[in-house]
Parts: structure tokens; C-alpha cells; sequence
């Protein structure tokens, strides 16, 4: 009988010299039985057009497949180009709305399993939003909308300014929430108010002006920054009155007291003035009584005011 043995197929006698050597002629039982032999051993061979299938693992012994055609689908083998280039990860553009976004993957996935990784570019008009925590969303290929939140710890909720449209935003699914694995923030144009506030001499600052205002939140922290004009007059203690883009965590008060670079030279009476949050919403800037020399009525003083505080 013919064998298979370590990957190698061996010719079983009688074979037709033998045969003829020992003067037995063709005899149909003999030579089908190792014709049926040999059979058996083309059947345990792979067809190159693909039209049987292999019956256990393969061994390339060292070699590799080469000119292999792009895999399509999650059952086939990748190539390392498509590994490289993120293409099983990349999203595209999202749509859908800015608290619930939509995308999809290529191959289209089936199901979310933990450990996937999502790259998307945002899509126009669809960067986070809301003051407080706000749930956002993501459906990848129509499976389901999955929350999206901060790689805090906290599973903290998005923001206003946890990411803006047209970023690249990363998210790593752990089997509950898609977490957010990379810093997709970007400075923000924000709009304030200013009041003048009477009565309060000898503050002689008599009004506020603010320019390129703007803020950025990196994870819970929530930086602003913005150009501020000072000017003088008969009285007045100038504030700003923000309204915080992103809520505080807690409430910021006149006893959180900072001096500002710039405005303030020390915490001392030589200081030309000072800043500091009278409540969660308003920020005073007032000058020091005691110096007046470096503030000249009429004239304009400028600052570049930055700060920033914990957000939720």
C-alpha cells in the first residue's frame, strides 16, 4: 500500500518493473490497487485554485506567503501594509450628530469586544458639547451606540472642548464604555461679559475691554486665555464676568486669591494690582490703592490673562 509519512507520499509495490521482472503480466487487481493508491495520495494534496481545503494546521517551514491580495474580510489573513496603515482601525469621517456620532469600519465588524480600537477623524460641527457632563455616543457599522468617556478613571462624560471638530479622535472600547486614548482638544473661541462696578474707590479702573479670548480643555482641566485692555478713569473696580465653558468642579470663590504675572508684581502694597474670582462666575481684576504711579488716567493698560481651573 501507498503511505503518507512526515509530509512524504511512498510508491507501494508491485510496480510494473518488478512485475515484468518476475514475468507476471498486467493483471487489472494488481495495478488497481496502486492506482487507487495514488488516489489517495492526490486527494491529500492542497489544489492551487482553491478547491478543496486544508485538514490541519499548516507548516510553511520558514517560508511566508508572498503577493497576497488584500484582505476584505475578518476571516482572512492581513497583510502588513493594511496593518501599518490602521486601515481595520481607521473610521473615517464620523457623522451623526455632535452626542451621538456615527461610523464605520472596514471590514464591518459584527460585534464590540474589549480591546478594539477606534480612529476617526470628527466631522464638521460635531465636537463635544455641553457646560456639564453630557453622554456622547458611537454606533460603529449599526451595532449599537456604545458611551463615549474620559481615560480618567472616572468614566468622567465629555464636554464642550474634549474634542473639536476635525480632530483625530482615538477610542479604546473596554467592554462597556469606548474610552477616549489620545488628546483631541483644541483651542476654542469663548465669548465674556464685562461689568463696571461703581462705589468702590479708590480703584480707579474704569472699564474693561477683552480680545482673543479662547480655551482648551485637556482632560478635566479647562485653560482660558484672553487679551485684556485696562483703562482708567474717576472710579470703578472693573470684573469679568465669565461664564465658565465647562463647569467647575467646585465652587471658586474670593478666597482662592491669585496675583496675575503682568499685573502684579508681588503680594505686597507695592503690587499695582491683583485678580481673584469673587464667585464661580466672576473674576475681579482691581488695582491697589496704594500705587497709582503706573496707572495713568486715560490711558490704556494691557494684559495677557491666563488661568485655568478643574473642571467635572
Amino acid at each position: 500500500m501507498c503511505a503518507w509519512s512526515g509530509g512524504n507520499f511512498t510508491r507501494a509495490n508491485p510496480t510494473w518493473v518488478s512485475d515484468a521482472a518476475a514475468g507476471i503480466g498486467i493483471e487489472a487487481a494488481r495495478h488497481d490497487t496502486q492506482d487507487n493508491d495514488f488516489t489517495t495520495g492526490i486527494n491529500q494534496c492542497l489544489n492551487k485554485d482553491g478547491s478543496n481545503a486544508a485538514t490541519g494546521n499548516l507548516n510553511l517551514g520558514g517560508f511566508k506567503y508572498t503577493n497576497a491580495a488584500a484582505a476584505t474580510a475578518r476571516t482572512e489573513l492581513a497583510r502588513v501594509d493594511q496593518i501599518q496603515d490602521g486601515d481595520f482601525i481607521w473610521l473615517g469621517t464620523t457623522g451623526g450628530t455632535a452626542t451621538a456620532q456615527t461610523a464605520s469600519a472596514t471590514p464591518a465588524i459584527t460585534a464590540y469586544k474589549a480591546g478594539q480600537k477606534f480612529r476617526m477623524l470628527v466631522g464638521s460641527g460635531l465636537g463635544s458639547t455641553g457646560a456639564g457632563a453630557n453622554a456622547h455616543t458611537l454606533n460603529v457599522n449599526s451595532i449599537g451606540t456604545k458611551q463615549i468617556v474620559s481615560n480618567d478613571g472616572l468614566n468622567s462624560s465629555p464636554t464642550t472642548g474634549s474634542w473639536v471638530a476635525g480632530a483625530i479622535l482615538e477610542l479604546v472600547y473596554d467592554g462597556t464604555y469606548m474610552r477616549i486614548a489620545n488628546d483631541p482638544s483644541g483651542w476654542l473661541d469663548y465669548t465674556i461679559t464685562t461689568t463696571n462696578l461703581t462705589g468702590e474707590a479708590p480703584n480707579v479702573v474704569s472699564s474693561i475691554t477683552t480680545s482673543n479670548t479662547r480655551f482648551r480643555k485637556i482632560n478635566k482641566t479647562v485653560f482660558l486665555e484672553m487679551n485684556v485692555q485696562i483703562n482708567l478713569g474717576t472710579g470703578g473696580n472693573p470684573r469679568l464676568n465669565l461664564t465658565p465653558p465647562v463647569n467647575a468642579s467646585s465652587s471658586i470663590s474670593s478666597t482662592n486669591m491669585f496675583f496675575l504675572p503682568g499685573l502684579c508684581g508681588d503680594a505686597t502694597a507695592t503690587t499695582i494690582g491683583f485678580g481673584y474670582f469673587s464667585s464661580a462666575t466672576n473674576y475681579v481684576i482691581s488695582k491697589n490703592a496704594l500705587v497709582n504711579t503706573n496707572w495713568t488716567a486715560g490711558t490704556g493698560t494691557y494684559i495677557r490673562l491666563n488661568f485655568n481651573y478643574e473642571s467635572v
